[in-house]
């Protein structure tokens, strides 16, 4: 037997297995709560519920995370002395390290259900129990649930419909994935009885951070002053890229046009470009969560794909150019400074189904121009004439 296939297979084995027993420890929490537990709480007195200690967990995808930033927000207005705890992951830390609302961070880079994971679990568990908290919101994050019920916190508010929820105590509803915003994470506040109006996400930039992306932008190749266009033409999956060929073309226009240069964006996704030049200031896989928000925070504009760039630069209320595909019209204008150039392709409109595209690189992605892009600025953002 071929001893590469065969530990292709011992692993693929292995994968199936863990995933398998993960799967089924999730069902049998959520099902083993779901016999044991007592009547829901009663319905929070919105007039004269006045927790000490609230816990909000926030350990997902950082569009998401920003999307869910104004619960934040409006839990300090609800709670004026209340001490509000944030429990997520690093990259949390740093979005979220000058938001003037937070009183306490806690990291918790693991997965409450992996067993590799299991002392962090546990020593998460330990602070949970000593904690005392009165509230416990879990905005992303949906595993935590089991660990907030074994602390005994009162109230334990999450998403209606996961596997979970038994462990809850009150639930909200977000809709499908496709189309939840800011006014769905909201619902976490609203099913406890408060009125709550709808708002947009906003961000705040460390003066620590903002040292930090001056110093790698000026080592980078981009003078003190230098006016520029943040790009991001990445997402959470290569397929859902921008074309990296178009790069350097639309770098050039824009040295052309404006006289701005390009600075290249992203984290794990870090490239080496073909045809890379002075007008393109590569930051992939340079800067911190933190130096992130500070680049798209000085720039002139951002264009970016529907990732969390596009939420980063709609809270800090910069013009946006965003590239989607046409099967998200309604989704990519959440944000009223985005003008938005869709990607088209005959055969996706009849048969795409979102997120399940079977084509790597996506064809509605490709089929974005560098000159559609550019017409977009030149046409709709007042700002670059």
């Amino acid at each position: 037997m071929n001893s590469k296939r065969c530990a292709v297979g011992t692993m693929n084995l292995s994968s199936n297995i863990y995933d398998f027993q993960y799967r089924l420890r999730r069902f049998l929490i959520g099902r083993l709560y779901g016999f044991s537990r007592r009547a829901d709480a009663a319905p929070v007195n919105a007039e004269t519920f006045r927790p000490r200690k609230v816990l909000f967990v926030l350990t997902g995808l950082l569009g998401d995370s920003i999307m869910s930033a104004p619960v934040l927000v409006e839990a300090r207005r609800l709670w004026p002395e209340a001490h509000l705890v944030l429990l997520g992951q690093s990259r949390h830390e740093e979005l979220f390290a000058a938001c003037p609302v937070i009183d306490e961070f806690y990291r918790f880079d693991a997965d409450p259900f992996s067993l590799r994971q299991s002392g962090a679990v546990k020593d998460l568990q330990k602070w949970l129990d000593a904690q005392n908290f009165d509230l416990a919101a879990i905005l992303l994050g949906d595993n935590t649930a089991p660990l907030l019920a074994r602390a005994k916190i009162p109230v334990r508010v999450g998403v209606r419909g996961m596997p979970l929820e038994a462990c809850l105590t009150h639930r909200y509803d977000i809709g499908g994935p496709r189309d939840w915003t800011a006014r769905e994470r909201l619902n976490a506040l609203r099913c406890l009885g408060y009125e709550i109006k709808d708002s947009l996400p906003q961000l705040w930039v460390a003066d620590e951070a903002r040292r930090g992306a001056r110093e790698k932008l000026f080592r980078l190749g981009l003078s003190a002053g230098e006016k520029y266009v943040a790009l991001h033409p990445f997402g959470s999956e290569p397929r859902k890229w921008w074309s990296v060929e178009r790069i350097a073309p639309l770098a050039a226009r824009l040295r052309a046009r404006y006289n701005l240069k390009t600075v290249l964006i992203g984290g794990r996704e870090k490239v080496s470009l073909a045809g890379e030049s002075e007008n393109i200031v590569n930051t992939t896989g340079e800067l911190s969560v933190g130096e992130l928000l500070a680049v798209i925070e000085n720039s002139l504009l951002v264009v970016t794909t529907d990732s969390g760039p596009f939420h980063i630069a709609a809270a800090l209320n910069k013009p946006i150019i965003g590239l989607f595909r046409a099967v998200r019209p309604g989704y990519a204008r959440i944000y009223p400074q985005t003008s938005v150039v869709f990607g088209e392709n005959e055969a996706c409109l009849s048969n795409c189904r979102w997120d399940f595209c079977q084509t790597d690189p996506c064809r509605q992605m490709q089929g974005i121009s560098v000159e559609k892009v550019l017409e977009m600025i030149n046409d709709e953002c007042g700002m670059m004439n």
